[in-house]
């Protein structure tokens, strides 16, 4: 009996949270993906992995704004090498969570190895059209997943406990991407071989990687509340942190902790400065830039043809 009202309790948890519309806006400019075939790059051979091997406290963590979310054979990237954050249109993932059209299913996973290697990760529901946090913490052996005003701990698990120093996955795509990989990805569905996109559709603010667990961390396993941080801040601890604040149309993105993994932008991945978009007015496929507009609320096309 006890087991089932225990059940029970977590379930009505889950099915009754909230998802706040927070009145976060961007500070400066932003990184805007068309969700087509654009993405930002750091090049491992030139850079290597951005956490160093036996790295046992980290943090990552992003803002974002989602345009859209994945069909069901997608799964749109945000940042991925040894951690990911993503969208997934996946039926196995958030099942039963989604409750309204603009709710989409989003993850945090991170690669570690200690005396066993595998990924530890963890979905939460988000809403598109609005800025949404998250963020992966890792500190003695135990995963953390922050998601806008939520964190959850997932419990220690001392097999693994620390980062991933050689990720065991395709050469292609050991690189640090913002955004999509260089090629979709395919899988297997009912003997038969689909496409899977992962190019995000959106924009993005803030990365930030730090060589230690930031905040103040629930010792109880599962739910509890979180203030996410509007800015970040570079320093003795940040590894790599991206603002996006580069002159408005780069494609180079400077790395604001000094350490210089400057990100590439391919395939038309540019900033755009302020905190809004208008295109009204502008020259086709061009863009004017209203300082003291919203991004979520005068949202428009950078590029025409992809939003």
């Amino acid at each position: 009996m006890y087991m089932s009202c225990k059940l029970l309790l977590s379930m009505v948890f889950l099915l009754s949270l909230t998802l706040p519309v927070f009145c976060f806006q961007p500070s400066g400019g932003v990184l805007v993906l068309d969700g087509e075939d654009d993405y930002a790059i750091l090049s491992l051979a030139e850079h290597g992995y951005i956490f160093p091997r036996n790295t046992d406290a980290f943090t990552v963590e992003v803002w974002f704004y989602p345009k859209s979310g994945p069909e069901p054979t997608e799964a749109h990237i945000i940042l991925s090498q040894q951690i990911v954050f993503g969208l997934t249109g996946s039926e196995d993932r958030c099942r039963g969570r989604l409750g309204k059209k603009d709710q989409v299913c989003s993850y945090g996973l991170a690669y570690l190895e200690g005396v066993a290697r595998g990924i530890t990760g963890i979905d939460a529901v988000i809403k598109t059209d609005q800025w949404n946090y998250l963020a992966v913490i890792f500190t003695d052996s135990t995963f953390y997943f922050a998601y806008n005003d939520q964190i959850v701990n997932s419990g220690k698990f001392e097999i693994m406990n620390v980062v991933a120093g050689e990720l065991r996955i395709p050469e292609a795509v050991r690189d640090f991407f913002v955004g999509g990989y260089i090629e979709d990805w395919l899988i297997m569905k009912d003997e038969q071989v689909l496409s899977r996109k992962t190019y995000f559709h959106g924009a993005i603010d803030a990365i930030r990687f730090s060589n230690i667990a930031r905040y103040d961390l629930p010792a109880e396993e599962g739910f509890s509340p979180f203030e996410p941080p509007h800015r970040f801040e570079s320093d003795v601890h940040t590894l790599a942190f991206w603002d996006f604040n580069d002159e408005e149309g780069s494609d180079h993105f400077q790395d604001e902790s000094g350490n210089g993994k400057t990100l590439i932008g391919m395939n038309g991945a540019i900033t755009l400065g302020g905190t809004g978009v208008n295109l009204e007015g502008a020259p086709e496929g061009g863009f004017e830039i209203r300082p003291n507009t919203s991004l979520a609320a005068t949202w428009g096309q950078v590029k025409s043809e992809s939003f």
